[in-house]
């Protein structure tokens, strides 16, 4: 990992561009009038929000709040640049705000800036005692302030006054994951409306990231709800295309946010349709692979397994991304293909230390002076280097994926790593039933909307999240099994789903234009996942439906 995506996993700062910075100064001040108070900079790096802030709200002071000390002096010392009476404050904002909270110091008038990034099993000690005291002081449960960004929204939320704003730049996570959407959720308590600004263009290309913007208003008499405001690139707020979120249904918001990519008669047929079909979870059981916690470690190449006279503690094991081809089958000799090119063997040395080989002590020796005996994960076994098996399962699918998701029958009988989630049938389902069955549009378009994505286009699907997709079970026979399998061998997608979608339609009584609403939705929905991937939206081919339905 380079020291940059270092320093960004540890201490979230990720500055924003002055484009972007100065777009989003431009729209609070437009929706500045009778706010009264500071405005507060709660992480405000290399003070780009600052700097634009100056020139569009002069009048304003600020405070100024950043944990390195040394960005603060550096601010201080430009301290003309910025309205009289500004402050500036060096230390944590969670400390800052909860002082805040429990001493009832007056409130701010507008919250402007762009949150750090840093994941729960990130954070130091310090930093999580602050979200506990949060979550007490706010009444927000700490369990879901899952990354530094949700806390530092939800304390600016609770610091603003009866009329007020909070503009952020955050993860295009709010929108996809569980924790983000509880914090929408939240804050629709708190203010009276949001807008998400989501654009066609990555705010942050230097790291890969997706970001949107955030918009939250309070003491507005007229005007409530949550709205979705598309726009070009963040870096212009101002020719936005507006659509309303339904809060009807607060269970299908991940459905309602992609308001911006599917119009409102779709989505609620969609959420028809999705009622009246059993989910995954029906039919079988999941579970992620073997945790090794140190996989460069445990496992190795079979050439460098017999180098170090290990073969007879190597199984054969499947790490993510390493499918050859795009069969839905993986079999040995896929397997074999495999293995003369990436690592294939994981180590398990049961033995206790007195009774290793000696091919196999000199090996954790090796890992000794690595130090991955202290690992937490290593460190909790009896045997640090003993590593917990998860039996094959019949079937896999990857956490992660690009062009799309990838459900496998395990014919090798392969092991696979946590990356991976086994399937393992009920008793009155099939393996075979199951994958046959995940390929169609109306499975892959609740993979796209129910799943998150990150930098690159990926598509990542939790296990909760794979568990609850839609299935439209139907066991093959033979024949209807070997077509299936002749499709995916052209590696097409739309093949694929061509063919998917036949035996779909007949079996939901979907109509031609219903399926042609599936298929134009899933493919909106996956075209803007993929707008900064390796293929690009315009890599994306349209099907020719007829096939499908005439079949």
């Amino acid at each position: 990992m380079s020291e940059a995506k270092r320093s960004i996993r540890y201490t979230g700062a990720v500055y924003t561009p002055e484009p972007v910075a100065r777009a989003i100064s431009e729209l609070v001040a437009a929706h500045s009038t009778g706010i009264d108070g500071h405005v507060l900079e709660p992480s405000v790096g290399d003070g780009a929000f600052l700097s634009a802030l100056a020139r569009t709200l002069p009048s304003y002071p600020f405070t100024a709040v950043d944990i390195d000390s040394v960005v603060i002096e550096r601010l201080r010392t430009r301290k003309v640049e910025f309205p009289a009476r500004s402050v500036f404050h060096a230390g944590d904002f969670l400390s800052f705000a909860c002082d805040r909270l429990e001493a009832g110091q007056p409130s701010f008038g507008m919250v402007v800036g762009n949150p750090p990034f840093i994941r729960k099993h990130n954070f130091s000690g310090e930093f999580g005692d602050l979200v506990e005291r949060l979550g007490a002081l706010t009444h927000y449960p700490a369990k879901w302030l899952k990354n530094s960004w949700a806390a530092f929204l939800v304390a600016s939320a609770h610091l603003i006054g009866e009329r007020g704003l909070v503009a952020f730049v955050l993860p295009y996570e709010l929108m996809t994951v569980a924790y983000g959407q509880t914090a929408l959720s939240h804050l629709l308590e708190v203010f009276d409306r949001i807008d998400l600004f989501v654009s066609n263009e990555r705010a942050f290309p230097e790291i890969d990231q997706d970001a949107i913007i955030l918009f939250g208003r309070k003491g507005l008499d007229d005007q409530r709800g949550l709205w979705l405001q598309h726009v070009a690139s963040l870096s212009d707020l101002s020719t936005a295309t507006e659509h309303p979120v339904s809060l009807d249904e607060p269970t299908d918001l991940s459905l309602e946010l992609n308001g911006f990519l599917i119009n409102r008669g779709t989505i609620d047929r969609l959420r028809s349709m999705r009622s009246g079909v059993s989910r995954i979870s029906d039919f079988c059981s999941t579970a992620p692979g073997i945790v090794t916690a140190a996989n460069d470690f445990f496992i190795q190449s079979i050439d460098r397994v017999n180098e170090l006279g290990l073969g007879e503690f190597a199984l054969p094991i499947l790490k993510r991304g390493s499918l050859p081809k795009k069969s839905p089958i993986f079999t040995s000799a896929d397997f074999d293909e495999l293995a003369v090119r990436e690592r294939s063997r994981l180590l398990k040395i049961t033995a206790p230390r007195e009774n290793l080989t000696d091919a196999a002590l000199s090996y954790v020796v090796t890992g000794e002076l690595r130090k991955l005996d202290e690992r937490y994960k290593c460190r909790n076994r009896k045997l640090w280097y003993n590593v917990p098996l998860v039996t094959p399962a019949a079937g896999f699918v990857f956490r992660r994926s690009h062009e799309f998701p990838r459900l496998v029958i395990n014919e090798a009988g392969v092991y696979v790593t946590d990356n991976v989630y086994g399937i393992t049938p009920k008793s009155e389902c099939t393996i075979r039933g199951i994958c046959y069955s995940f390929y169609n549009s109306l499975t892959f378009l609740f993979a796209e909307m129910d799943g998150r994505f990150y930098g690159g286009g990926v598509l990542e699907l939790s296990p909760v999240e794979f568990r609850n997709l839609p299935l439209a079970y139907h066991e093959p026979t033979d024949e209807e099994f070997a077509a299936f399998l002749e499709v995916h061998r052209s590696g097409d997608v739309d093949a694929m789903l061509d063919f998917g979608d036949g035996w779909l339609a007949r079996k939901l009584q979907l109509s031609p234009s219903n399926l042609d609403e599936l298929r134009q939705a899933w493919s909106s929905v996956r075209s803007h996942r993929l707008r900064h991937g390796r293929s690009g939206p315009e890599s994306i081919s349209q099907s020719n439906l007829s096939t499908a339905i005439r079949s």
